[in-house]
C-alpha cells in the first residue's frame, strides 16, 4: 500500500483537532462566578455594578470572576433555616485563588453570580484557606438541585480532560 505524505499530513492533522476538541470542556446550562468588590480607583469602564436581590445591596465589582464553575471539584445540596443553599469545594486551583482572595480581600465583599445574576454577597471577616465555599442566595431548592447537578457534571468531565 502507498501512503501519500500530504495524505497522511491531512488525517493527522484532522486527528490531533479532533483530539483537541475531546479536551475541550463540555457546555452545561449553569455558570458560576465569584466576584470581588473593587475598588474606588478603578475606571467606570472597568468595573460592573450589581444589586444583590435578597438585600437590595449595590455593589461594584470587578468585571472578570476570580472563581468559576472551571474550579469547582464538587457541589452538594446543604439545608439552611431559608432553604437549599449550595456547599462547594473547590479543585487546588480554586483553593488557593479562594484563599489568596480572603487575605486580600478583608472587609469587602465577594459577590456570587450564577447564570450570570447575583444571587448572594458575603464581607470577608476570615480567610478561607480549606477551599470550601457556602453560596446562600436568591435561587429556589429546584434551582440550587440543578446548579449542584450541573457543577458536578463539569467537575467528573473536567476531571477526566485533565493531564
Amino acid at each position: 500500500m502507498v501512503v501519500c505524505p500530504a495524505g497522511l499530513a491531512v488525517l493527522t492533522g484532522c486527528s490531533m483537532i479532533a483530539a483537541f476538541h475531546n479536551t475541550q470542556p463540555a457546555k452545561t446550562d449553569t455558570t458560576l462566578g465569584i466576584y470581588e468588590e473593587a475598588g474606588s480607583g478603578l475606571p467606570a469602564e472597568n468595573v460592573q455594578s450589581v444589586i444583590i436581590p435578597s438585600t437590595g445591596l449595590r455593589l461594584t465589582i470587578s468585571p472578570f470572576p476570580v472563581l468559576s464553575e472551571r474550579d469547582v471539584q464538587s457541589a452538594e445540596l446543604y439545608n439552611t433555616a431559608g432553604g437549599k443553599a449550595i456547599f462547594l469545594r473547590f479543585d487546588s486551583h480554586g483553593e488557593f485563588a479562594l484563599d489568596e482572595l480572603t487575605t486580600r480581600s478583608r472587609d469587602r465583599y465577594l459577590v456570587v453570580m450564577i447564570n450570570h445574576h447575583p444571587v448572594s454577597a458575603w464581607l470577608v471577616n476570615q480567610r478561607i484557606i480549606n477551599g470550601q465555599f457556602l453560596v446562600e442566595g436568591d435561587f429556589t431548592d429546584e434551582e440550587a438541585k440543578k446548579i449542584v447537578d450541573d457543577l458536578n457534571k463539569l467537575s467528573k468531565i473536567n476531571e477526566k480532560n485533565s493531564p
